[in-house]
Parts: structure tokens; sequence; C-alpha cells
């Protein structure tokens, strides 16, 4: 047998793997780290469900009736039907979306810009982009990629929402997975994690109070005289007109708030600000996918601006971009010659930060031609369970006058399609993947393809070059040749370590030019970079009143707003939804929607899952494995009961990414947050009521 080197795709960690192949050139095992997302890639792969040929419906939307027919007849009728949407509409009019697996986006980004359309969008639209533009609006630089990177010297971890033995790889390996001695751990969380469990002070919040909480910290620290004013009087902006806010969110009111006891909040904020170095852990979604959180993130991560934590070995760390692929997007090209893209109307500090279109408006671009009319649709690793109120995402793919996408699987999404299209998966397709890593140091390595497709199955990238040449534009898309248009993206890299990127399995690590930047200005910590250049905002220095903001319309202060649907701003709804809605918390054995599919991720987790509280189960006649449905004013959905007093009482924790239990046709699809477009997947209302006992009746099979 062979063994050739690869690296793992079952999330974007891009773990390095060993595939053994028998003497036909067949996978047979996979060796890489201790993950259970691993060894899963030759599940996928040979998965009887798998989707192996294009297909073309022949039934009603969402009946799930498709014939088989060839690549050129696929084809074709794309570039037709996208061509004529074109000539009658507008190049807008077709969107282009990129859900997982991510690879492909530059060479579908290149085809929606060169074919005239601005409207490329990507999952990103609820998924960390906004803590990204939060950061940047108030660093000039992102902190949250940076901080789940441990260092000894931090003497105290705050860990807010996110739980590592679920969420980072390697999951229980990981560095910040347990308390460590002598560096203190405090966790704000509504569920108690195994790390709330080993932390000195466990801030159990209600959801969508993370920005109250940070700002009843601030006002702590600042009463205190905690704050390193030194750092403030230099490097802030607005410092003043920050400090009088905070100073309306006194202990008392801010317990009440979240729910929490004032005592574990001085405490907290104690620990954080006087042991200093400290860090903040944070999620890449936990804080903004509320209707408030892009400012409840800011009021978070200038806990580390207010006590002198920011860019500083064991607090958090800048990141810094690294030696990167060359574009082939063509994302310049949108900005400088295409309309405004789907979002630029409605969300523009989002869209300045960001490089693609909203996608949470793509249900409205489709339903009520807001903020643009959008008539078709291509579309890879598409779901409309990413979308709140998924329902109505069904209804808007229903509506459009065409749609194709590529996938694995089938799911509600591909059910919509006019045209599916098998999908490679990464071992069978070469890529050339630049992991950003954190701080200063990132790794690039090329992925030759370990071997041949099954069934027709083709990468998506080449299939968006193939569509590119039927548009008449082969010299712009490398004649169709995937491996043509990453050769021209590595044309960035430098040619000293190109070589050895494409032929070395475990690829080059690469560093930040940041270093030898301190260096040559005589400073021997890798810190601290604003001493250099200050702050990449607006003042230059760090934005507690963000001219950006102001300017845009928004509140230049990370101002506090109760959810939009909560037990305090509707207390009428409340009535008949009495429970916060919560949903979305990881685990190691789901990305989302993709491993529902594959036996052995699915012992780990065979049913979808409520958590409630002993108390509110309780009070419903709910016992542990009892069928559920959990109802909002969105719709009902079955779920299993986890009855555990690891939630907190009144909250409703329900697991996402689930087709024939999907929480998200139960979240709110209409406030968004007014500065990222974000929905609210983590701060609703709800109620839940007992259906069966056990398991009398089981829910429907994944799919």
């Amino acid at each position: 047998m062979a063994t050739v080197k690869s690296t793992c795709y079952e999330c974007d960690a891009n773990c390095a793997i060993d595939v053994t192949l028998d003497a036909t050139g067949e996978p047979v095992k996979i060796d890489g780290p201790d993950c259970p997302r691993c060894y899963v890639q030759l599940d996928r792969r040979n998965h009887p469900e798998r989707l192996l040929y294009p297909l073309r419906r022949t039934g009603p939307r969402g009946s799930g009736e498709f014939e088989r027919i060839s690549w050129d007849e696929a084809l074709d009728t794309i570039a037709e039907r996208l061509r004529a949407t074109r000539e009658e509409h507008g190049a807008p009019a077709a969107a282009f979306f990129a859900g997982y697996t991510k690879e492909a986006r530059p060479q579908l980004q290149r085809l929606a810009h060169a074919f005239g359309s601005p409207n490329y969008l990507t999952e990103s639209g609820c998924c960390f982009s906004s803590t990204k533009v939060a950061e940047e609006v108030t660093f000039g630089t992102k902190i949250k990629t940076s901080s789940t990177v441990a260092s000894d010297a931090t003497r105290c971890l705050l860990v807010w929402s996110t739980n590592p033995r679920g969420s980072i790889p390697l999951f229980h390996q990981h560095a910040l997975a347990a308390a460590r001695p002598g560096c203190a751990t405090v966790v704000v969380d509504p569920r108690v994690t195994p790390l709330a469990e080993q932390a000195e002070v466990h801030l159990q919040i209600r959801p969508g109070t993370d920005g109250a909480l940070a700002l009843g910290m601030h006002h702590l620290i600042f009463e205190n005289g905690w704050q390193d004013q030194a750092f403030l009087d230099e490097w802030g902006s607005g410092v003043e007109a920050f400090r009088e806010y905070v100073a309306e969110f006194p202990p008392e009111r801010v317990a009440a708030i979240c729910g929490i006891e004032e005592a574990d909040l001085k405490r907290a904020a104690e620990l954080y600000a006087t042991r200093s170095p400290a860090q903040i852990m944070l999620s890449p979604t936990a804080t903004v996918q509320h209707s408030n959180g892009f400012q409840n993130h800011r009021a978070v991560t200038l806990l580390a601006a207010v006590t002198g934590n920011i860019d500083r070995e064991g607090g958090n760390r800048f990141f810094n971009d690294k030696v990167t692929p060359k574009p082939i997007d063509l994302f310049d090209h949108c900005k400088q010659n295409l309309p405004p893209r789907i979002g630029d109307e409605t969300f523009p500090v989002w869209t300045a930060h960001w490089p693609a279109a909203q996608s949470m408006l793509l249900p409205e671009a489709i339903l009520e031609g807001r903020p643009q009319r959008v008539r078709a649709l291509l579309a890879m690793g598409i779901n409309t369970a990413m979308w709140p109120n998924s329902k109505r995402m069904e209804q808007a793919l229903g509506a459009l006058d065409f749609f194709a996408v590529s996938d694995f699987f089938h799911n509600p999404a591909t059910r919509m399609a006019d045209i599916v299209l098998p999908a490679a998966t990464s071992l069978e397709r070469p890529a050339l993947i630049a992991y950003p890593g954190c701080n200063f140091r990132g790794e690039l390595r090329y992925r030759h393809q370990a071997v041949a497709p099954r069934g027709e199955a083709r990468a998506d990238a080449e299939v968006f070059l193939e569509l590119g040449v039927r548009f008449g534009m082969a010299d712009q898309f490398w004649n169709g040749d995937l491996e043509a248009s990453w050769a021209e993206a590595a044309e960035g890299i430098p040619e000293t370590i190109r070589e050895q990127v494409y032929n070395d399995p475990d690829g080059v690590t690469v560093f930040a030019k940041a270093l030898d930047d301190l260096v040559e200005h005589g400073f021997e910590e890798g810190d601290r970079q604003y001493r250099l250049h200050g702050f990449r905002t607006v003042s230059g220095k760090v934005e507690f009143d963000a001219a950006e903001l102001r300017e845009a319309g928004h509140d230049g202060l990370p101002l506090w707003r109760e959810p939009a649907e909560s037990p305090v701003s509707t207390p009428e709804l409340a009535r008949d939804y009495p429970l916060v809605l919560t949903s979305g918390a990881r685990h190691k054995h789901a990305t989302h929607s993709q491993h529902q599919y594959l036996e052995r991720m699915r012992r780990a987790m065979p049913e979808p899952l409520v958590e409630l509280n002993p108390t509110d189960a309780a009070a419903r006649g709910i016992a542990d494995g009892d069928t559920v449905e959990v109802r909002s004013p969105r719709g009902r959905v079955a779920f299993v009961a986890k009855v555990t007093d690891r939630i907190k009482p009144g909250v409703a924790h329900c697991q996402h990414g689930w087709n024939h239990a999907n929480i998200n046709e139960l979240t709110d699809d209409r406030n968004l947050d007014p500065i990222s477009g974000f929905p609210a997947f983590k701060s609703l209302l709800c109620e839940v009521e007992r259906l069966r006992a056990g398991h009398e009746e089981r829910l429907p099979e994944a799919g």
C-alpha cells in the first residue's frame, strides 16, 4: 500500500493527514490528529447517498425529483440561464453564493465579478465577519483571531462564551481547554462548560446581555482606579465620553440585567483588571449573533484597552497579515467598476470592511426586491438552515427564475434547485492553502489531489472556471485549468519559498513583516505595534467613540441595547414565549450541518437536543429524553429534551445544523443588527411543550 500526504478539510484548520491507498488507488485509511472529524473523510467519500452525477429537476421545486444529465448539459444550462438573466434584468440580478467548503471562493467570486455582478455572498454574512469589523472599527485590526493563543505570561483568562473542548481543534487537547495553575479563570456563558466548572468565577448570564456585562465591568474598573490611565491618555479616543456612559452601569443594575450575582460581577472585574497581563478568549460568533451584537462585542473587547492589555504578551494580541497568495477574486474590479453590493445600502460599515454582499438580505432581495432584486442564483455548499426564519429562505429559493447548486448531499436547499452538481471532496481536489494562524505566524502549502473523484464529481472551483469559459472569457479563466488558477495565485508567494510550498507536504511557516519592523526600530518585544504607527483607525488611536460609526449614522460609543426580543423588551410576547432561546454551541462531532449524514458522527450526537434546566422542565412536565416541541413566533420544531443543570434557568438551548430539526426555522430574520446585518441566533424567545414520553415515536432521520 502507498501513503500520500494531504490535509483535512472537515473544518478550516487544514490539519496535515496521511492517506493510505490500496493497490487500485482507493483510499482505505486516514491518519492524522486525534479528532473525530479527521477519520470521517472516507465516510463522506464513500457514503451511499453522496451526489455523484449532475442532476436536472423534473418535478416541482422541493419535490426532490431529478434526472441524471451530462456535465455539458448542466454547464450549458447554467451558462444559458445566467446569460438570459443578465440580458433581461442586468448582471446584478444574478447572485453567487459560497458556503462550505470555502476553498473555491476565489474562483467563484472571480466568476461573479467578471460576469458583471457585485453580488457575491458567503456564509460570513452571519459568521465571524462581525467580530472582525467591530475590532477593525475599534482597534484598526483583528484581535479575536489571536485570542485563543495560549501564553505562559497570562495571569487571568476571561473566557467569553466559548468552549474550546467543543469548538477549537484539537478540542480537549487545546492549550486553553483547562484551567492552569497561576492563571485565574473567569467564564462568561449561560451554559456550564468544562472550563466554567474550573473557573474562579462563572458569570452565567442571560443570553444577549454581554454588552451590559462588559459595561458593568468597565464601570467597576474606573470606579476602583484599575484602568491603565497612561495608556488611555496617549492612545484612547473618546475615553471621557465612554467613562461618562459606563457610569450608568453600576453593579446592581448590571446584575439585574444579566441575571447574575453582584458579588460575582465584582470579583470577576477585580480578577481581570488586577491580575495583569490578562487575556480575553473570544468566540467568533457568540457575542455578535444578537440584535445589538456589534456594539456588544466592542464593549467586550474594549476591556483589553481600558486595562492596557491590548497587543501585549499575555493579553490580546493584534493579528498581523503574512505572506499570502495573489488575489484572483477580482474584488478590486468590483469596488471600482460595478454597482453597489447587496448591503452597501443598509450596512455600509460592514461592507466597507468585508469583501462580499450581505447574505442575510438574500431572501428579501429575492422575494421583495429589497435592497436589490435577485432573480438567479449559483451556489456551492448552501443550506437554508443557515438563514434565520429558514422557511422564508426556502420560499425565496422557490421564487427564483433559476437556481443551480453544488454539494455532496441533498439538503433543503438543493431540493429547490433546477440543476444540482456533484462536488469533489478535499481528498479529490487540489488547493493552495493559506492558513492564517495567529499573531505573527501562518502556514502556506499546496494540497495535491490525493485520489480521483468518485463518480463524476468535480471540484467546485473547476466548475466555475468552466463556466467562465462558456461566458466567452477563457483567457480570464485559465481556459478552465484549475491548477493554472492556483499557480497564478501562487505568484503572490516569494519565489524563494514557492517551490517548497508546492513540494513539501508539511508546507512552509511564514511570519509577519511586523516582527522585522519592530526590530528595525529598536523594539525587542514583538508586541505593542502601535508604538510604531499608532492604531489603524480614523483617529490613529483606540476608538471608544468610533468616528467611523458616527459618520455612518450610528452611535460611536458601544451603547447597550436590550435584545429586540426578550422578557424585558417584549413582555407581551414573553407571556406566550417565556423562555430565552439560544442556539449554536459548537460540538467536535459536528461542523454545522455537514456531518449529520455520517453514521460515526451521529453516534455521538444521535438526536437534535434542546437543553432545559430541571426547574423549567419540571414546570412543563418534561423528562430527559422526551420528544418536545420548541415554538417561537416564527414556527415550531420537534427536538429531544436534555434536562440538565448545565443550562441557566429560564433559557432553552437548541443544537443547530439539523435539517430535520432546524432551529433556525424559529429564529428572527427581521431584527438584524443595524451595523453588521447579523441575525439574533442567540437571544430570542420560545416556549417548549412535551409531545411524547421518551422516544415513543422517533424523529425523522437526518437529511
